[in-house]
């Protein structure tokens, strides 16, 4: 655990580093200050081992990874940044991930600072994996310094929509290719294009559960009801098990009378049946963590602009019976 890991996680229990350090000295018997604290975040000194294991979740043994699909056939709601941050914040509690980035936009791969065109020349993406025969471990490269994996993505995907279509099986391509690193992974999240296509449908075909990131304006909310059908036919016709995880409603501005309209119609509408998690507000700091190639809860200023993704995170260890205590 290095320093930023270090902040996330203290984040993630929404503690300022004084109480931080007061909960600490609660559980280890020590005289933490708030000084002490910063110089660890900050790289200035060494985070004991007692405090590494303290925050370290005790995870289960897992045979196999967890595959969620992120998906809105409208564009521009903040699926990749959804994608990334929960990755981020998953890493943080100590889970090993891996995201796909199964856009041919590649803004998952643009966010994180991968280079498409070095990608593409070493045949590591995720075109590559699915229709050049390129192993998925090989392909997959680490990002944010190592904490977790990308599949990165380039415009050659784009092909892949014909392509898939004359394959054998063609809508299982990518769950094959998953198959082959499920067990060395405990999360895998696929980034989705905006559209209902051959690589959307391949990534329902593969995933235990989808998560549904919904801008808080009405043209995204209409988009919903036509992915929950196609949920519905691709557990009919192949993957009975997927489950929707929830919606994600995003760049929420509550004093803005759409977007409380929007979340008000999004809870009324879906929430008897489906979680719809804390609203991500809209800020200036997600498209500045872009132009600087970091998950956004890495640079964030404030907790609470990043908190949704941590309670995503949080939600899939509870369900897959995670041990979460010591972070929650």
């Amino acid at each position: 655990m290095d320093g930023a890991a270090l902040r996330i996680a203290r984040e993630a229990r929404g503690e300022t580093q004084q109480t931080f350090a007061d909960w600490l000295n609660a559980s280890l018997g020590r005289k933490y200050d708030k000084g002490r604290i910063s110089r660890w975040e900050t790289g200035g000194e060494k985070i004991p081992q007692a405090v590494i294991d303290l925050l370290t979740p005790r995870r289960r043994a897992r045979q196999t990874a967890t595959i969620i699909a992120l998906s809105n056939q409208k564009g521009g709601v903040g699926k990749t940044s959804a994608s990334v941050n929960i990755c981020a914040a998953l890493a943080a509690l100590g889970q090993r991930v891996l995201l796909v980035d199964a856009d041919p936009q590649a803004s998952a791969t643009v966010h994180l600072g991968i280079s498409q065109a070095a990608m593409s020349e070493a045949g590591k993406t995720t075109y590559h994996v699915m229709l050049k025969d390129q192993a998925t471990g090989q392909a997959a490269v680490p990002v944010c310094d190592g904490r977790f994996h990308l599949l990165p993505s380039t415009i050659l995907l784009s092909a892949a929509e014909t392509e898939l279509i004359a394959e054998p099986m063609g809508t299982l391509v990518l769950r094959e290719r998953l198959a082959m690193v499920r067990r060395a992974y405990d999360y895998i999240l696929i980034d989705c294009p905006p559209h209902l296509g051959m690589l959307t449908l391949n990534a329902l075909a593969a995933a235990d559960g989808v998560l549904i990131p919904v801008q808080t304006e009405m043209l995204a909310l209409m988009g919903v009801p036509l992915l929950l059908d196609t949920i519905s036919k691709v557990r009919r016709r192949g993957n009975p098990d997927l489950s929707v995880i929830g919606i994600l409603p995003t760049m929420f501005t509550a004093r803005h009378t759409q977007d409380r309209a929007t979340l008000a119609d999004l809870e009324a509408r879906f929430g008897g049946a489906i979680r719809i998690f804390t609203p991500v507000p809209r800020a200036t700091i997600f498209p500045q963590s872009v132009a600087a190639g970091q998950p956004t809860i890495d640079v964030a200023s404030d907790p609470a602009t990043v908190a949704p993704f941590r309670e995503v995170a949080q939600a899939l260890l509870e369900a897959d019976g995670e041990d979460v205590a010591h972070v929650a």
